[in-house]
C-alpha cells in the first residue's frame, strides 16, 4: 500500500538511495541535519509499504523582515520513482496547505516549473547578472571604505537581524561573509564559492545594503575575487535591481526560480535558508561556458589574478 509519511534527520539512510541516484556527488546529508530548520520534519515520503519511492525535500526557516517574522518553505530535490509518477503531486499537497508561508524553489526541474506554475507559483527571477573583473580594486572606493573579511569584527558591526543571518550560516564553510563599511553605514553580504570543471566563481546570496554594493561594486568585487581566488562572481538579478552596475552581463537561467507569496515579493527574497546554501550549487546557463575563454584573456583578470 502507497503512503505519504513525514521525513525526520532520523530517515536520511532510507531517503539517500533515491537523492544520490539523483546527484551522487552532492552532500545530501546537509539538508537532514541542518541546524536552522524550524520544522520537526524535512520533507515528505512516498512509500510503498517499508520501501520509499518518492521524496520532497523541504527546508523551513524563519526570518524577521520589513519588521514582521516571515516564514519560509524552501522546495527541492522532488524526486519520485517512474512507476510511481501518478502519485508525484501527492507529496506537494501537504506544502500547498501551509498557512502565512512564502514557498520558493530555487532549483526547479523543467517537468517541476509548469506544475508549479499551474499551481500559483510566479517567476521569482529568471536573469543572473554576470559581474566581469574591473582591473583591480578602486583606489577611491577603498579610501572611502572598509572591506571587512574577520568574521568576529564582522559580527561586532552587524544589526540584530543581520548577526543571527550572520550565526545561523557561520557553520557552513563555503559561505563566506564580507563587510562593507563606509563609516556611517555598511553593506553586509554572503556569498559561496562554487568549484565547477569549467568555471569556477563566487555566488552571491545575500546584500543587506543595495545602494553601497552599487556604489563600491568594483572595489567590492575585486576583493571578493582575491579572496576566493576565481575569476568572477555571479549574482540574481533581482537582488541589485533597479541599479545597473558597470562591466555586468545579464544572462537568462536555464530555468527560472519560483515563488509563491501573500506577503512578500521578490525583492524579498533572497538565497539563504536554502539548498544553494546546504548544497552549494548554482544554477547557471550553459552559454557562460562560452565566456571562459574572455576571463582569461582579459588583461583586468590577469591584473587581479597575479595579487593573489
Amino acid at each position: 500500500m502507497v503512503s505519504l509519511q513525514k521525513v525526520d534527520r532520523s530517515m536520511y539512510e532510507e531517503v539517500s538511495p533515491l537523492l544520490l541516484d539523483l546527484n551522487a556527488q552532492i552532500n545530501w546529508r546537509n539538508v537532514f541535519d541542518c541546524n536552522w530548520q524550524a520544522e520537526d520534519y524535512c520533507g515528505y515520503g512516498l512509500f510503498d509499504g517499508e520501501e520509499i519511492v518518492g521524496f520532497l525535500g523541504l527546508i523551513f526557516s524563519r526570518r524577521a523582515i520589513a519588521d514582521r517574522v516571515e516564514n519560509f518553505c524552501n522546495i527541492h530535490s522532488w524526486i519520485v520513482k517512474p512507476q510511481y509518477r501518478d502519485r508525484s503531486l501527492s507529496l506537494l499537497l501537504p506544502v500547498l496547505r501551509l498557512k502565512d508561508c512564502t514557498l520558493t524553489d530555487l532549483s526547479p526541474a523543467p517537468r517541476a516549473i509548469e506544475i508549479l506554475q499551474r499551481l500559483g507559483f510566479k517567476r521569482l527571477d529568471s536573469k543572473l547578472r554576470v559581474l566581469l573583473p574591473v582591473g583591480g580594486r578602486n583606489r577611491s572606493a577603498i579610501e572611502k571604505i572598509k572591506l571587512i573579511q574577520e568574521k568576529s569584527h564582522i559580527a561586532e558591526r552587524l544589526s540584530k537581524q543581520d548577526l543571527r543571518l550572520f550565526q545561523d550560516h557561520i557553520s557552513y564553510s563555503n559561505c563566506n561573509h564580507l563587510l562593507i563599511d563606509d563609516g556611517k553605514n555598511y553593506c553586509y553580504v554572503i556569498y559561496t564559492i562554487v568549484k565547477q570543471a569549467f568555471l569556477s566563481h563566487c555566488y552571491i546570496q545575500y546584500i543587506s545594503n543595495i545602494q553601497i554594493f552599487s556604489q563600491y561594486s568594483g572595489a567590492i568585487r575585486s576583493e571578493i575575487m582575491r579572496h576566493s581566488r576565481t575569476p568572477l562572481v555571479v549574482v540574481d538579478s533581482r537582488l541589485i535591481a533597479p541599479f545597473k552596475l558597470p562591466s555586468s552581463y545579464d544572462l537568462l537561467f536555464s530555468f527560472p526560480k519560483l515563488y509563491k507569496s501573500s506577503s512578500l515579493n521578490p525583492d524579498r527574497i533572497d538565497n539563504l535558508y536554502s539548498e544553494l546554501i546546504l548544497l552549494n550549487f548554482s544554477l547557471i546557463p550553459n552559454n557562460l561556458q562560452e565566456l571562459r575563454g574572455l576571463w582569461h584573456e582579459t588583461k583586468y583578470w590577469h591584473k587581479i589574478k597575479n595579487t593573489f
